[in-house]
C-alpha cells in the first residue's frame, strides 16, 4: 500500500505477462500481523509473494525469507531499495548483511528509489549527520550485494550514487496508476453532482481543472501556485479549479483545509482523497494540468508524476530546485516529458495518453541480459 509496493506489483506483473517467472517478497510489510502467502494478482496465474510482518523479529524474518528463496530457487533478486521502508529514520544498520543472508549467492539487481538525505546546501544539520549513516548503510549493501546491475530514476542519483564508486544505469519510472481502458469525460460530473451544479461547471470550456495526486509537501508553498495560476487564468479568461486526489498526508490535509476557506468566483477546491484506480485514472484524463509539490529534480522517482504524464497531462513544477555542492548545475535542469517550470498555460497542451510500463520492462530485461 506505497508507492515502491505499486512499482513492484506493476512491473513484476509485466514481466510475468512476458514469460519471465517473477515472486514477490515483502520484508518489512506494515500491513501484516504475521508471515502471509498470498498472491499479488497480476496476469496469468498471478504473482505469488510472501509478505513479512514489519513487527517481526529480523531473526524469524530471515529464516521464512531464506526458506522462500531456496523454494524458488530465482536467477535474479531484484531488490527494491528506500531505507525509510525498514527504518522510521532511514537508519537500518546490518541491512546488507541480511539481504546477503536472504540471496543466498543468486544475481543480485538493486533499484534505488530513494538513497540518503542531506546533501543538498538547505539540508538541516540534523538531515546531514543522518544522511552520512545513511550513505554508509548503502555502501555497506553494496559491497555485501555485489550487484551485478545497479538502477536508479533520477540523474542527481546517479551521481551521487557514482561517488561511491558505483555504475548506475537510469530505469525511468511509470506511473502507478493504470490507464482506465474506458476514459469518460463526465467523470467528475458523476461523481460529484452537487459539486457540479453549485460550482456552475457545466460550461466545461471556461474552467482551468488542476489536479494534485498524493502526498503534499508541508513547504508547498500554494499562495506562490495560486497567485501564477490566476494570473494565467485572467490572461485566457479561464476560471480555475484545484482537485486532490488519494492521500495528501496530514500537512496537505490542513494545507487543503486552509484552501477551501478561500473559494470565490475564480477558484474551487476539491478534495476527493483516497479513490480506487479506476476514477484516479478517470480525473487525471479528465483535468487540464498536472501539479507537482515537490522539487523538479525529485520528479524523476515521483510515481504519481508519472501517471500524470501517462495520462497526457502537463505537470507544472512549482518548486524550486534545490543547490547541491559539486552536482553539476546542467545535471538538475535535465527535462522531463511533459513538465513545464512556467505558467505559460495556455500554450501547453495535453498529449496522448500512452503507458511508459513496457518501454521500462523492455530496458530492464534487456540490462540484466547484457549483464
Amino acid at each position: 500500500m506505497d508507492g515502491v509496493g505499486d512499482y513492484t506489483r506493476r512491473l513484476a506483473a509485466e514481466l510475468n505477462a512476458r514469460g519471465h517467472s517473477c515472486y514477490l517478497l515483502s520484508l518489512a510489510d506494515p500491513q501484516v500481523k504475521k508471515a502471509t502467502a498470498c498472491d499479488f494478482g497480476g496476469t496469468n496465474g498471478g504473482l505469488p509473494g510472501l509478505r513479512l510482518s514489519a513487527t517481526d523479529s529480523w531473526t524469524r524474518r530471515l529464516r521464512q525469507a531464506k526458506t522462500f528463496r531456496e523454494c524458488v530457487a530465482p536467477d535474479w533478486v531484484s531488490w527494491q531499495i528506500v531505507l525509510y521502508g525498514f527504518d522510521p529514520r532511514g537508519l537500518s544498520f546490518g541491512l546488507g548483511r541480511r539481504c546477503k543472508e536472504i540471496s543466498g549467492g543468486c544475481k543480485n539487481q538493486i533499484m534505488f528509489h530513494e538513497i540518503w538525505i542531506g546533501e543538498a546546501e538547505q539540508s538541516s544539520l540534523k538531515n546531514k549527520i543522518i544522511g552520512k549513516l545513511q550513505r554508509l548503510i548503502i555502501k555497506d549493501l553494496l559491497q555485501k550485494l555485489r550487484p551485478l546491475v545497479v538502477h536508479t530514476h533520477t540523474p542527481l542519483y546517479r551521481h551521487l550514487l557514482g561517488r561511491l564508486g558505483c555504475q548506475v544505469t537510469l530505469l525511468p519510472l511509470f506511473g502507478n496508476i493504470p490507464l482506465t481502458t474506458r476514459p469518460r469525460s463526465d467523470w467528475l460530473k458523476e461523481k460529484w453532482p452537487e459539486g457540479w451544479v453549485q460550482f456552475k461547471m457545466a460550461d466545461r470550456d471556461s474552467w482551468w481543472i488542476f489536479v494534485v495526486f498524493g502526498s503534499i509537501h508541508p513547504e508547498w508553498d500554494a499562495d506562490d501556485f495560486l497567485r501564477r495560476a490566476s494570473a494565467a487564468g485572467q490572461r485566457a479568461g479561464k476560471k480555475c479549479a484545484l482537485i486532490s486526489i488519494g492521500r495528501p498526508g496530514a500537512a496537505g490535509e490542513r494545507m487543503l483545509q486552509g484552501l477551501q476557506k478561500r473559494e470565490g468566483d475564480s477558484w474551487r477546491f476539491f478534495n476527493l482523497g483516497r479513490q480506487p484506480e479506476e476514477d484516479i485514472s478517470q480525473c487525471l484524463l479528465m483535468a487540464d494540468f498536472g501539479v507537482s509539490a515537490v522539487p523538479p529534480e525529485y520528479l524523476f522517482k515521483s510515481g504519481t508524476a508519472a501517471a500524470m504524464i501517462e495520462h497526457g497531462l502537463q505537470v507544472i513544477a512549482t518548486r524550486p530546485t534545490y543547490r547541491y555542492p559539486n552536482c553539476p548545475s546542467e545535471m538538475l535542469s535535465v527535462g522531463m516529458r511533459n513538465v513545464s517550470g512556467d505558467f505559460d498555460l495556455e500554450a501547453l497542451k495535453k498529449s496522448k495518453a500512452d503507458s511508459l510500463l513496457p518501454a521500462v520492462a523492455n530496458q530492464f530485461i534487456e540490462d540484466l541480459q547484457q549483464a
